[in-house]
């Protein structure tokens, strides 16, 4: 019997050169720098319902979440911060929305990072200062989260719309806000709800600072369209890709969705379509290579 290839690649040693980052610490784990990339999640329970989400996320731990992020738009969500952060088994995150009190009320509940997203923080600006002072004096980083939904008005009438540019002059400067005061222990998110903006976002962002980065696209919607937006923006570069969830995947090429078939078709279907790409490079006189294979879900 003769061993036919079906065209599928080996696992690279080294996928590309790593971008150069300063490290942080978000509680026990070390982000940027030379740290392994980290998993973070996001609760989606009422923050001041403790016990609901502690439970959440003892889920999110157990399925290999390293990070949490809980919301906290409200007094009753800030007010359980203090439990949540001290009996979570992962490092919290509090994303703070609306008003800087909640800013500070993290990081004294003992938080391991907080997040802010300066376009919906009523004069987030004016208080720079103190926040950068609180989170120095108690070593608590601060996630600067630009969000396309919430960019600040002068940069869309600037812009015209929530490009990838207006987006990174967005982090950039609230970035330099914070290094006016010697503060420095940031990390930065950019998201857009069309991944190809995202990504493209975050790659300006990558060449313009040295900040470790939160990748993720925002409004990416529920589980199984979520996971495809999601795997679509993040390994899009590959040739081929699939996105498992709900008893289906979709099936995507250079990017683009192309099919979407049941999950006992899945294998089957990846090998068509590698050999397929195979076949291609080898008329386009590609002599050296195979395709390379996303898989998410």
């Amino acid at each position: 019997m003769t061993a036919i290839s079906l065209g599928m690649p080996d696992v690279p040693t080294k996928l590309a050169d790593r971008r150069v980052s300063r490290q942080i610490q978000v509680g026990p784990v070390a982000v940027g720098g030379d740290a392994p990339v980290s998993v973070q999640s996001m609760t989606t329970t009422r923050t001041s319902d403790i016990g609901a989400t502690l439970q959440q996320i003892a889920e999110l731990t157990a399925s290999g979440c390293q990070i949490v992020r809980v919301a906290c738009p409200t007094q009753d969500d800030a007010d359980a911060l203090p439990v949540i952060a001290r009996k979570s088994q992962i490092p919290v995150i509090a994303d703070i929305h609306f008003q800087p009190k909640y800013v500070f009320a993290a990081i004294d509940a003992g938080c391991a990072a907080v997040r802010v997203n300066p376009g919906n923080i009523k004069q987030f600006d004016d208080k720079v200062k103190e926040i950068a002072k609180a989170a120095s004096d108690a070593g608590t980083p601060i996630r600067i989260g630009v969000n396309a939904g919430s960019l600040d008005r002068r940069l869309l009438q600037k812009y015209g719309k929530a490009t990838p540019e207006a987006l990174v002059e967005s982090a950039l400067w609230e970035c330099s806000l914070f290094e006016e005061h010697g503060f420095r222990d940031i990390k930065i998110s950019v998201k857009h709800n069309d991944p190809v903006v995202m990504v493209n976002a975050y790659r300006q962002l990558a060449a313009q600072c040295d900040y470790p980065l939160h990748l993720g696209v925002t409004e990416a919607g529920p589980a199984f369209q979520g996971t495809i937006k999601s795997a679509v923006a993040l390994a899009r570069e590959a040739d081929l890709g699939v996105a498992s969830g709900n008893g289906k995947g979709q099936i995507f090429v250079k990017g683009e969705v192309i099919k979407t078939v049941p999950e006992s078709k899945i294998v089957e279907t990846l090998i068509e379509e590698a050999m397929k790409i195979a076949e291609q490079m080898e008329k386009d006189g590609v002599t050296s290579g195979e395709p390379t294979i996303s898989v998410a879900g």
